[in-house]
């Protein structure tokens, strides 16, 4: 495979602007587990550019979604480095919550990555990189616990212009809540779409550049990609349980 005809799937798990000297978010996702009647472990997983040392974060402010917020340590030293200029970076963070209910945790970063082809073109720069997860918090007299689904497949992949590509979180749940997926625009804040973003099949549209997301086995077809580059995808797994969405 070439430099020039590999593009880079970058995915946000759900999942202000300014001109910014450093990229460095690519891809990333918050999962959690719930350790107690109020209380859960939350883990935010990012994707960054390994050479851009300037913008590297050893903590991420995490929002509970209850009017708090705090800064978390990352988890894994200095990263993971990966191959392909990437290192993954976990935040890993206890808290409870003052009482049952639905809450939205959230992290923001300036620092998304530049040059992406379906962000804001071509200046993704400029762009925030936010990621945001909704958490029910249960009676587990009555309804048990509620963690995250686990995601096994990280959210950065490749493909090659002119074949056809899959992509699939590979995620389940761990209480064996049914799962669904819907293909959503990325955000850049609080219910705040990133600007001027195009699905990646509206990138040198054609009859042979078309998407798909099955919406019960999380496959998202991509066939084919037509132009080599990095792209942004986002995908919201819905959680149900006994048919209620929660």
């Amino acid at each position: 495979m070439s430099h020039f005809n590999r593009l880079i799937i970058l995915i946000a798990f759900f999942t202000i602007p300014a001109i910014l000297a450093a990229t460095h978010n690519r891809a990333g996702e918050i999962t959690y587990v719930q350790t107690g009647p109020l209380s859960i472990r939350m883990t935010i997983t990012t994707y960054t550019k390994t050479s851009s040392v300037g913008a590297d974060r050893d903590s991420l402010r995490i929002f509970w979604g209850d009017g708090t917020s705090e800064m978390v340590a990352r988890s894994n030293g200095n990263g993971e480095p990966l191959p392909n200029n990437l290192k993954k970076n976990l935040y890993i963070a206890d808290h409870t919550y003052p009482g049952r209910g639905t809450y939205t945790l959230s992290m923001f970063d300036p620092n998304r990555i530049g040059d992406i082809l379906n962000v804001n073109p071509p200046n993704s720069i400029s762009v925030p990189f936010f990621l945001q997860t909704q958490l029910t918090i249960l009676n587990p007299q009555f309804q048990g616990v509620n963690s995250s689904a686990v995601l096994l497949q990280p959210p950065i992949d490749y493909a090659c212009v002119g074949q056809p590509f899959i992509h699939n979180p590979n995620a389940f749940d761990p209480e064996g809540d049914s799962l669904s997926y819907q293909l959503v625009v990325p955000l850049q804040d609080n219910n705040t779409e990133v600007p001027r973003y195009s699905y990646p099949n509206l990138i040198e549209p054609g009859p042979n550049n078309q998407i798909s997301l099955d919406p019960r086995t999380g496959d998202f077809i991509w066939d084919s990609p037509q132009k080599a580059g990095e792209y942004n995808i986002a995908i919201r797994i819905n959680e149900y349980r006994n048919g209620v969405l929660i």
